[in-house]
């Protein structure tokens, strides 16, 4: 009994060093200094690990009426640390106007059209150059949610709030397959402590309004479904989540070696059709080349914080004399795309955990190679490491806000190099936990362990 009493003072010291952190996180601007944001994000990251390491003492009802609380802080904000909602609420007021957001960029329809309404004018002064300049390039399923947050209102923080709304029950949705999920493979149902909690889905789900979350709420539905043997079922919701962002995709090849060549096949054509007939939705032979164009400026155009890329790009610029990242990026992408595939194939079939194990090595494996890591990129990985912890991944969980500094500090400052370092050291730890994976348990939360 002596013993609890200093660990229930410490879980309770956590909540609210955890909530409190959020509530001023919630509060900055984006005028605020990246500093004071990795500051106070550490704090919350600190409470965030004790409270995994103290789980014990957390009881469910103390548990979800936290995490509750601390979700619902997000609600009352602006998005501060990205202007994406601005982009996705003019998509969705453009369909509302029967425009297709895949025929025309935002600067051809204010450059042809009167917009008397200040409303899109806002939306339109709110969202960056790049998003002005080029066509929509989220799909279908992606647009859906821009396209119901604007129904009900011609107001930014009202219709913000209803796209937030919207995440969350997509957050419950898949919490709901996740808790089913878990108790079917017996493992203990604290890992949703690890995953809900952690303060990345918290500031860029429902803080920044990213749909990764939506995307593994459709991934986790699929997975249930598929361990149920519901091949039509896990497909059609694996082509959804395919719908909000496209790197589900990466995850297919690794289907085979759990299913068998039939059943993969299958599944193969169930989730390719439901693919295409979503697409068509707003795709068609006159506006997929715009869609496209968008998606190839995204492999071969952008870098940001790339583990990789950008020391590769140092060398080309000292043998070359210039940027080579049109050059260099498709090279890169090929090499992640062969390393996939290795992992994925098996020539004996695999059970249901390794499969879910190679399946996280394999985005861990496309985030070292790719050109662009956002900080809310870690959301799936963070989702797939659910059912094998990974130190690599919290760490990069963590880190991924110092990468904020880049826009305050800029591409070639030597803050660059601290980022360098946190990749690298990330790295090391994934290839560590590979290798010898036994030595790792120790420093793992009870709740993985049983």
């Amino acid at each position: 009994m002596t013993e609890s009493i200093p660990r229930n003072k410490l879980v309770l010291f956590s909540w609210v060093l955890l909530l409190s952190s959020f509530f001023w996180l919630f509060q900055l601007s984006q005028s605020g200094h990246v500093n004071t944001l990795v500051s106070i994000y550490s704090f919350a990251f600190t409470a965030y690990v004790i409270l995994l390491f103290q789980s014990e003492k957390i009881s469910p009802i103390a548990f979800w009426v936290g995490a509750t609380v601390l979700y619902s802080m997000a609600f009352w904000q602006l998005p501060y640390l990205s202007n994406d909602y601005f982009r996705f609420l003019w998509d969705g007021e453009m369909i509302q106007l029967g425009i297709n957001p895949f025929d025309f960029t935002p600067n051809q329809l204010i450059q042809s059209r009167t917009f008397t309404d200040c409303y899109y004018l806002d939306l339109y002064a709110g969202m960056g150059e790049l998003s002005r300049s080029n066509y929509s390039c989220y799909p279908t399923v992606n647009q859906f949610y821009f396209y119901a947050s604007t129904l009900f209102s011609n107001d930014i923080g009202t219709n913000v709030f209803v796209m937030r709304a919207l995440v969350f029950l997509s957050l419950l949705f898949g919490l709901y397959h996740l808790k089913s999920l878990l108790s079917l493979m017996g493992m203990n149902e604290k890992r949703i402590y690890y995953f809900i909690l952690n303060p990345l889905v918290v500031l860029e789900s429902m803080g920044n309004l990213h749909f990764e979350l939506v995307t593994v709420a459709f991934l986790l539905a699929a997975l249930n479904l598929l361990l149920k043997q519901k091949l039509l079922f896990s497909a059609l919701l694996f082509a959804a989540g395919v719908h909000v962002k496209l790197i589900p995709l990466l995850l297919l090849p690794f289907l085979l070696s759990y299913l068998g060549c039939k059943k993969a096949l299958l599944y193969y054509i169930y989730s390719g059709i439901a693919v295409i007939l979503l697409s068509f939705v707003f795709l068609s032979p006159s506006n997929i080349n715009n869609f496209i164009k968008s998606l190839q400026l995204y492999f071969r155009q952008f870098e940001f914080n790339s583990f990789l890329l950008y020391p590769y790009l140092r060398f080309g610029i000292l043998k070359h004399g210039w940027n080579l990242t049109s050059l260099y990026a498709p090279q890169l992408a090929k090499w992640a795309l062969l390393l996939i595939l290795g992992i994925a194939w098996n020539r004996s079939k695999v059970n249901y955990l390794d499969m879910l194990k190679r399946m996280f090595w394999g985005v861990m494996i496309y985030y070292f190679l790719t050109t662009t890591v956002h900080p809310w990129y870690w959301i799936l990985p963070l989702t797939l490491s659910i059912f094998h912890f990974s130190w690599s991944v919290l760490l990069a969980s963590f880190f991924a806000i110092f990468s904020y500094g880049i826009y305050e500090f800029g591409v070639e400052s030597d803050y660059r190099q601290l980022l360098a370092a946190m990749n690298i050291f990330i790295m090391v730890v994934f290839l560590l936990e590979i290798i010898n994976p036994e030595k790792w348990k120790r420093f793992t939360p009870k709740f993985f362990l049983n």
